[in-house]
């Protein structure tokens, strides 16, 4: 995925065909948008083209207002506060924090998922060498440390997002007791999901309260034994291990519902690296059937010591890997749920970096909804010369791989190879 080796005047050439393609959109599309819950105590932002330039510390009392300024300004990027000021027009430390909305970003950026090393790419800045997997701390040429990521849309790395947003709205309505009528999902219009809680409870949680929530999702500091798993010592007896329930709430349940999937779903390979010896691990796959069958009425934890043999360090790699599946990937963005003066993405706005809706997500829907469909919004046909992209569907349809050619593209697909900069426009 390379970069168009454009000069200044066609890079500016490049924003200003999308400006005016996110302009006619705005046009189009202002009647419908919706102003967030309480507008007027809220900063907004905007990311403007072409040199991407943050105007921020914006306040609009009425939606009319504000719909103006999207339409004379039409930017790449349209934000709003978390948070609610008395003043919000005015410096951080004048504008009166009242609280903020709980928001979690759930990133594919931040999930390890083996099809990045195909289709994301790192530039180096300094010596402009590019290639293809995860970012390195240092440029493997040059050493400099100014890297820049050019990550891509994929389905499975969404795929996997998504199914972190489930495990996040369990979480959260399960063990924290916050209504389905609370929650708020967004599609970024990139590569993630935007989750709002709108709570008068929560909303004047601190940084450090909101951090308590982040590590509990995470498991951050989570002890095994004070979800129910320890030795219990019986009177000339071996140590038999005692522990929760698949039933159980909160981390207990998590906690067995995480061991109980390696045991009935892992391979022998699987089971070799978390330590269990060959035979150990044939032996669970030949009782597979067994094991589904017993350990779904009550876990039969002792049977790690009678039958497999379990040192201490079989049983804290288990422990782990059965927490690091049920827990939200500690890579995810947890800045944005405890920082209380975050600017998010407005709804229904255009995502800067694929021309793509941030688009809302009824949450009954999460499992059916098609980020590379329903926030789909430019219709029409566009030439294009592309330098070179992986890839990509919208819709019901895949476009390429592309390499140094022109090409006749639907209008959204264009913008978006456009707005990654893979791309420039062909009168």
């Amino acid at each position: 995925m390379r970069e168009n080796n454009l000069s200044p005047e066609k890079q500016t050439q490049r924003f200003e065909f999308l400006k005016q393609k996110f302009q006619e959109y705005y046009k189009a599309a202002s009647p419908s948008l919706k102003p967030p819950p309480a507008m007027t105590e809220r900063e907004f932002g905007f990311l403007l083209f072409p040199q991407k330039i943050m105007v921020r510390h914006k306040a609009f009392h009425d939606f009319e207002t504000f719909t103006d300024s999207l339409l004379s300004l039409a930017p790449s990027d349209v934000y709003y506060s978390t948070a609610y000021y008395a003043h919000p027009d005015l410096e951080m430390d004048q504008k009166g924090w009242k609280g903020s909305d709980l928001v979690f970003d759930v990133d594919a950026d931040h999930i390890d998922t083996p099809c990045k090393e195909t289709h994301d790419m790192w530039v180096c800045t300094k010596c402009k060498e590019t290639r293809r997997g995860k970012k390195p701390i240092k440029c493997p040429k040059c050493g400099a440390e100014k890297i820049d990521e050019k990550p891509w849309l994929c389905v499975r790395c969404l795929i996997a997002a998504k199914e972190e947003v489930l495990k996040l709205i369990e979480f959260l309505s399960e063990d924290f007791g916050i209504e389905s009528d609370q929650m708020h999902l967004f599609f970024s219009g990139h590569r993630g999901y935007h989750l709002h809680i709108i709570s008068d409870t929560l909303k004047t949680l601190d940084d450090l309260q909101r951090k308590e929530i982040v590590d509990y999702v995470l498991a951050l500091g989570l002890d095994p034994a004070e979800q129910g798993l320890y030795q219990d010592l019986l009177e000339n007896r071996h140590p038999i291990v005692v522990g929760p329930d698949l039933t159980d709430p909160g981390w207990r349940g998590r906690l067995a519902r995480g061991v109980y999937q390696i045991l009935t779903e892992w391979n022998q390979q699987q089971l070799a690296e978390l330590g269990f010896t060959r035979g150990a691990a044939n032996q669970i796959l030949n009782d597979r059937e067994t094991i589904k069958k017993e350990w779904s009425r009550k876990m039969l934890w002792s049977s790690f010591q009678d039958k497999w043999h379990i040192n201490e360090k079989v049983w804290r790699n288990i422990v782990e890997k059965a927490m690091s599946l049920v827990a939200l990937p500690a890579q995810i963005d947890t800045v944005v749920t405890t920082d209380i003066h975050r600017l998010i993405r407005m709804p229904e706005t255009l995502n800067g970096k694929t021309g793509l809706k941030a688009s809302a997500v009824e949450m009954e829907r999460l499992e059916e909804f098609d980020p590379f469909y329903e926030p789909v919004v430019f219709e029409g046909i566009q030439n294009v010369q592309v330098t070179e992209a992986p890839e990509l569907r919208l819709r019901d349809q895949n476009y390429g791989p592309f390499a140094d050619e022109k090409v006749e593209l639907p209008l959204a697909v264009a913008i978006l190879l456009i707005a990654k900069g893979v791309a420039s426009p062909v009168n």
